[in-house]
């Protein structure tokens, strides 16, 4: 049993299951918008199957990603692919509230500076231009 698997409070094939079914939900969502505009394209109707919201392409979308993520999670390639990127997310050291704070305000300040460098520089350089031109 790998180090990630024996770590307390720590499942990686729950991890793995969950992106597995949040991975399905997106591809669903994608897939059925696909097939409304093929449809629409097409001209076809994309008739009501399970009251209003449900219909043929919603229903054809989700059953297609859901079938992709069981083949995929059958797969034991892409299983222990997964498993191993779950096992090394555990290991990040992931910054605290603190330090992400800091962070946020540096990359905000540097923007700041940057957009008024750059706006002397663009006031500059159009000053130069109307004389020029």
């Amino acid at each position: 049993m790998a180090a990630a698997e024996k770590t307390a409070g720590f499942d990686p094939r729950r991890m793995v299951a969950i992106f597995y079914v949040f991975a399905a939900l997106a591809l669903g969502v994608f897939i059925e918008k696909v097939l409304g505009i093929v449809l629409s394209y097409g001209r076809w109707s994309d008739p009501a199957v399970f009251g209003e919201d449900w219909t043929v392409s919603t229903v054809v979308g989700y059953s297609l990603a859901g079938v992709a993520a069981v083949l995929v999670w059958r797969n034991a390639r892409a299983q222990a692919v997964s498993l191993e990127v779950a096992g090394e997310l555990k290991k990040v050291t992931w910054p605290t509230l603190r330090e992400t704070r800091a962070a946020t305000v540096a990359v905000l300040i540097a923007t700041v500076i940057a957009a008024a460098i750059l706006g002397v520089f663009d006031w500059v350089w159009a000053a130069i231009s109307s004389r020029i031109y």
